[in-house]
């Protein structure tokens, strides 16, 4: 199950929940949404308010042991555009525009998944290197 959470802020580039620092630290300025997962994780949308080259890093924060356990940056170089038109899809599922027309989908998964997409390059979703995945992101076609 998937809601929107309104007590999430970023200062200093820091999480604070409920008025409250999580002692997780994010890059990006501008929390663009915030989103409560299965009430144990927390699923953030961060841009960096820069006007000449945007970045969108999606961050999954895991609440039981305080951390960032999955994350993902959209960005390409000299481009610029606006985070928009979120839309929960099913229980796992969302989707919103960025960057490129038709948007985005994001699927959550039950448990972490085995994961080389690092092997494959992609130009406009970076990604560290993990052998697991807990979401997938994929353009819209």
């Amino acid at each position: 199950m998937i809601k929107k959470l309104t007590n999430i802020q970023i200062y200093n580039n820091t999480i604070i929940i409920n008025g409250h620092e999580s002692k997780v630290h994010v890059d990006g300025t501008c929390l663009e949404a915030a989103l409560l997962v299965d009430e144990n994780y927390i699923l953030l949308f961060v841009t960096f308010d820069c006007p000449f080259e945007e970045i969108l890093a999606i961050y999954l924060l895991d609440l039981q042991q305080n951390r960032i356990i999955d994350k993902a940056k959209i960005c390409r170089m000299y481009y610029t555009d606006f985070f928009s038109d979120l839309v929960i899809v099913s229980e796992k599922r969302l989707s919103f525009e960025f960057m490129i027309e038709g948007g985005w989908t994001l699927a959550l998964f039950d448990k972490p998944k085995k994961s080389l997409s690092h092997l494959l390059p992609m130009s406009v979703v970076k990604r560290p290197f993990s052998l697991t995945r807990y979401f997938s992101l994929k353009r819209n076609v």
